[in-house]
């Protein structure tokens, strides 16, 4: 990652802004700028993500290899660009300039065949007529810089995007079209891995290896870039998906046919948020919702209480919420637009607490790799135990951060677990060596762990301060789980059975370790009703381990806990993890959430006061909300938040004073989300 600028140079997206983009068509060079403008102001918008070049280009060019929108002559300036800044400049609008250099017209590649993206079989790819372009090729080496320099010489705007920027593995039509095979990409492989075979696709030997030198390429080329447009233009942020520079692009919705899909949950938005805010806060975090249902259907609008929710969860985690229509600004064609321009306000006029806005969570959860839908596909993880701990914090009201292991050398060189009191690992894959150590000495020095799922490799535990000291053995599928529960390791009755769904590990303890209340039970017959009995877990293999490492403290449900809460959806399952957090860490400011299940809450301070977020996840299903129903509870709060409280409260989108309770633990605030959110400002 790289900034454009030194950390006391004032940068203007330092600063909460709204964007919306304009994924404009080639007809679409004839826009009005003026009224494009004026309609971006009045939904709430102040900031214009706009076309410029790559593919089409909506300015006057000259070289053979770029193609202006065909009608950009009936302009009467023949310049849209020109156009678009001077009518966005002149409204203080700010203006970012999209240019996609991932593909060009088959003829153009025909007259320059060392361009060409080279698929697993070593042909081209065109579709649309379009060739893909690789990233490695002269077009990309030499002439993308020329393009740029030329294009910020001649233009003012803020900032420039990168649509695309990427080895393209997969076409827009979704078909898989593997690693690139030009002989640059072969060389530079063969370099950085003698010996190791160059990959054709994923899940190939040496394609875990291949990413890594790709994303260094990608981030080669990104940074190359950011020097020729700043040395024309200083100050001038860059912006794409996959290589994270001045701004964080995480674009986040679920498409038509998403529901239940493994790309996209019903936290995407809140998650992605989370886990770049928390590993570098310097760098602004856009959750970037389309307007429309995903790339085959570009056409038809998004639910507008979904979109709502998008802008909702960006906030809630201290991101900025950014829109995208294809085309120009249509607000009869996407009714979500202006659905979502009251919480745009809430930005607008809170702009200084938003600025200032940081988590106050002490409880950590690491997330997997897999952000983008690109990397998702290529680092194929399981996120099922992962989102159903996730699930069972949330819904039981634990406030916490995401930390995304993409990013474990920056959160060890920053020392970014140090900021929490529990960190909470749902299963060790993808854990580096670095990492371990960290998390291992952050437990040593007075730190909480909870681990769930796998937590070994070649087993040995991943993480030296978790209890489990070996496994012994796993077991896994209907035939070795079928009949077995996790239940009480005693006698007791008041503890229900739970199932497992996954694995369950039986493992070897280290010195000083002590089992929890749950056990395995022995396997009973799954078959006729009149055959099963038993299901006795007293004395049986422990699910749930307690142990401290140096002047820490752990615990372990060594199994997939949080797969089986995921897949099950048993609340009680989950109310089992979420307390297993709250007995390791310290008494918190807030003791006592009352309200359902499907409010998600957020803590933040901001300005020497507390922040909550309540975001309301009620009614429809995962991936498209309907109007919520009108939620009514409590936070109670102790200690200094409780002094805060006691000093003023306010609800800032109903725009209203609440009065706080009196009670024995500190002060009860009553919240009410009539929609999406509520952002309750304490002090």
């Amino acid at each position: 990652m790289t900034t454009t600028s030194g950390p006391t140079t004032q940068r203007w997206w330092d600063s909460p802004f709204r964007l919306l983009q304009t994924n404009l068509r080639e007809d679409d060079v004839l826009l009005d700028a003026e009224a494009s403008v004026d309609q971006l102001v009045d939904l709430g918008y102040d900031t214009w993500l706009c076309n410029a070049g790559g593919i089409s280009y909506f300015y006057p060019v000259h070289e053979p290899y770029q193609r202006a929108a065909p009608r950009l002559a009936q302009r009467a300036s023949g310049d849209m660009v020109g156009d678009v800044v001077r009518a966005a400049h002149a409204r203080d609008v700010r203006v970012l300039s999209r240019f996609d250099f991932s593909r060009l017209p088959a003829d153009v590649v025909a007259e320059h065949p060392d361009w060409a993206f080279l698929d697993q079989d070593g042909r081209w790819y065109t579709e649309d007529g379009l060739t893909a372009i690789c990233p490695r090729s002269d077009y990309h080496e030499v002439l993308a810089p020329r393009i740029l320099r030329d294009f910020v010489e001649r233009y003012p705007v803020d900032g420039v995007f990168f649509n695309w920027l990427q080895y393209p593995e997969v076409a827009y039509s979704g078909r898989y079209k593997g690693v690139c095979q030009c002989d640059r990409c072969r060389a530079a492989f063969a370099d950085a891995h003698p010996g190791v075979p160059h990959p054709t696709a994923l899940g190939e030997p040496g394609y875990d290896r291949w990413l890594d030198v790709a994303q260094q390429r990608l981030t080669e080329l990104a940074e190359r870039y950011s020097r020729v447009v700043n040395e024309v233009r200083p100050g001038t942020p860059l912006m794409l998906a996959d290589v994270r520079m001045d701004i964080a692009f995480l674009e986040i919705n679920s498409s038509l046919g998403g529901h239940d899909s493994d790309r996209w949950w019903v936290h995407t938005p809140g998650e992605m948020a989370s886990l770049h805010r928390t590993s570098d806060p310097r760098v602004p975090a856009l959750v970037h919702a389309s307007v429309n249902m995903g790339l085959p259907y570009r056409q038809i609008a998004e639910e507008p209480t979904q979109f709502r929710r998008y802008v909702a969860q960006a906030l809630s985690r201290g991101a900025l919420p950014s829109s995208v229509v294809v085309g120009t600004v249509d607000v009869g064609r996407f009714p979500c637009l202006p659905a979502a321009s009251d919480l745009l306000g809430l930005l607008r006029e809170r702009t200084d607490l938003y600025a200032d806005y940081r988590s106050a969570s002490t409880v950590a959860l690491l997330r997997p790799r897999g952000g983008t839908a690109m990397s998702a596909m290529q680092h194929t993880v399981d996120h099922a135990e992962y989102r159903g701990v996730y699930t069972a914090l949330q819904e039981a009201h634990v406030p916490f951060d995401v930390l995304g292991l993409q990013y474990q050398e920056q959160l060890v060189h920053d020392d970014v677990v140090a900021r929490y009191d529990v960190v909470v690992v749902p299963g060790t894959a993808g854990i580096d060596e670095a990492f371990a150590r960290a998390l291992d000495d952050f437990v040593r020095g007075g730190g909480s762990l909870v681990v769930t799922g796998d937590g070994f490799r070649d087993g040995r535990p991943v993480l030296e301060s978790a209890p489990a000291a070996a496994l012994v053995e796993r077991l896994s599928g209907i035939a070795e789980l079928g009949g077995r529960y996790v239940g009480p390791s005693d006698d007791r009755v008041d503890v229900p059975l739970h199932p497992v769904i996954g694995h369950f590990d039986r493992v070897e303890t280290q010195g000083g370790v002590t089992s929890g209340v749950l056990a395995l039970s022995t396997q009973t017959p799954f078959g006729p009703p009149e055959i099963t009995g038993g299901n006795t877990t007293s004395g049986g293999d422990p699910a749930l381990l307690h142990g401290t490492f140096g002047a820490g403290r752990t615990s372990q449900l060594p199994w997939a806990v949080g797969a089986t809460v995921h897949r099950s959806g048993l609340t009680a399952l989950g109310d089992l993890v979420a307390r297993e957090v709250e007995v390791l860490r310290p008494r918190p400011e807030i003791v006592g959430v009352d309200l359902p299940r499907g409010v998600e809450l957020t803590v933040g301070v901001s300005r020497g006061r507390v922040v909550l977020h309540l975001v309301n996840h009620s009614g429809g299903r995962g991936d498209r909300v309907r109007e919520p129903i009108p939620i009514t509870g409590s936070v109670t709060l102790t200690g200094a938040w409780a002094a805060l409280a006691a000093q003023g409260v306010r609800a800032l989108v109903a725009d209203r004073r609440v009065v706080p309770l009196e009670v024995t633990d500190g002060l009860r605030v009553p919240v009410t989300v009539d929609d999406v959110l509520e952002v309750v400002e304490i002090g």
